[in-house]
């Protein structure tokens, strides 16, 4: 998804092209929240992925494209799990808005029959969502939008959710210090043991402890690039990393470019 949704939810940076509404209480341990997010301009945008699944929906008519390590279009939307590296989404025209159902981090577990196996990081729309789109498109608002969106999740879901507590509690942690933790802390911290946090993380992100706290540091440090008159090694150091080198390693794994690019 673009990375303004993430910098916008994760890392403080507000931004005009994201609008944000809660599900309902019944859905908050499957549904972190809903993101609107409207185009700004025509030029290609870094996709970033925070580690947790989302359902995408296009909400025009039209198709967009993405470059780079993962090569694909879709054309109503599409389910994104794990971690993208050196994406781009492209063929998106200024105007174009998207409708983001960002799950926690356990949360798509209890739609799994709606929800694509797969352990790619981007599948086109399931079909059984495509009912649901052409609904919300038919609706003007935010709100009506996310009224259809509750009520459709609703029905699929247990009323009775308790989720998986200490998964979504190592995931918050590791948010909430922006990435500059160690597993072996989150595990101390929540009293479990490195086998089970990483078979759950895998089970439920697609992805290892590990690489769900490199990913989040790494957006937080993209942020900084991107705000901030700070030189490299300053953002570098701020951000965990162990000098500018480290940093501009990662920079180039996740982005595909250097910082000096944007510097």
């Amino acid at each position: 998804m673009p990375v303004d949704i993430l910098t916008h939810l994760l890392c403080h940076q507000p931004s005009p092209a994201v609008k944000v509404l809660l599900p309902s209480p019944m859905l908050e341990r499957v549904v972190e929240c809903y993101c609107w997010y409207t185009q700004q301009h025509s030029r290609k945008v870094w996709a970033a992925l925070d580690g947790q699944p989302a359902l995408v929906f296009l909400l025009n008519r039209g198709a967009v494209q993405f470059t780079g390590t993962n090569t694909m279009n879709f054309s109503n939307g599409f389910f994104c799990n794990g971690i993208l590296e050196n994406t781009y989404l492209e063929k998106i025209t200024a105007g174009a808005q998207l409708l983001v159902v960002k799950f926690t981090a356990d949360g798509w577990a209890w739609l799994r029959p709606l929800l694509p196996q797969t352990g790619a990081p981007l599948v086109p729309l399931p079909a059984a969502w495509l009912s649901l789109l052409e609904n919300v498109r038919k609706v003007g608002s935010r709100r009506q939008q996310s009224r259809l969106l509750n009520e459709f999740l609703e029905q699929q879901v247990p009323g009775n959710i308790m989720g998986n507590y200490l998964l979504q509690a190592a995931a918050i942690m590791i948010r909430q210090c922006s990435g500059r933790t160690t597993v072996a802390e989150v595990c101390d911290a929540l009293h479990v043991n490195y086998k089970w946090l990483e078979r759950n993380f895998r089970i439920s992100t697609g992805v290892t402890p590990k690489h769900y706290i490199s990913n989040i540091r790494f957006l937080h440090a993209w942020t900084d690039v991107h705000k901030a008159k700070q030189p490299l090694t300053g953002i570098a150091l701020d951000n965990g990393y162990y000098d500018q080198n480290h940093f501009i390693k990662a920079y180039k794994k996740y982005t595909g470019s250097v910082p000096s690019a944007v510097k």
